[in-house]
């Protein structure tokens, strides 16, 4: 019984240490989240009618855990801002003009997660060393709503914040995220 009480404080000790030096943007889990969202997204509020303001429309998949190494070619289109690859995004089209990054890149391999500070769901959908573009949403009733805004580059230039508008129409699809990481950048 004490040898199996040791090695129970053991185990608590460690896992609490693990936990001590967990980075505060950890893996994502919530398992509502996951699936495949084909998502606008607009300079005002995107209008299913009319998309007058459209910027740019594609295919974003959240996947519930990252995408195992073995899947993936050896040079891959991903974010470095995670360590992990749990998200990918494919865009029908060049965005059009508009002053934002949205679209810039046409497809990557990307990591989702909840902000800390206010529980959104946050991804990227462009990156380089000196800007990126930015997109965090909640999750309502099947759709992702909220807001993209790229951010860096041009100096003393405001970056517009975009409308974005996702519809979930179907499960979390790994084959597309295969060939999101596949995909050139422009």
């Amino acid at each position: 019984m004490v040898r199996t009480l040791g090695i129970a404080a053991l185990l608590t000790s460690l896992e609490a240490c693990a936990l001590e030096g967990q980075d505060p943007y950890s893996q994502a889990t919530d398992s509502l989240v996951p699936g495949t969202y084909l998502v606008r997204i607009c300079q005002a509020p995107c209008d299913p009618r009319a998309d007058s303001t459209l910027v740019v429309r594609g295919t974003v998949v959240l996947l519930a855990h990252p995408l195992g190494r073995h899947l993936l070619p050896s040079r891959i289109n991903e974010d470095y801002y995670h360590r992990y690859r749990n998200a990918c995004f494919v865009f029908d089209e060049k965005p059009r003009e508009g002053g934002t990054f949205a679209g810039y890149s046409p497809a990557g391999l990307v990591g989702w997660d909840r902000d800390p500070d206010d529980s959104l769901i946050q991804f990227s959908l462009y990156w380089s060393p000196d800007a990126r573009y930015w997109v965090k949403v909640s999750l309502r009733s099947g759709h992702l709503v909220g807001h993209g805004a790229s951010q860096g580059l041009y100096a003393g230039r405001a970056h517009p914040v975009d409308s974005v508008y996702g519809e979930r129409v179907g499960p979390a699809n790994e084959a597309t995220c295969i060939a999101a990481a596949k995909a050139e950048r422009r």
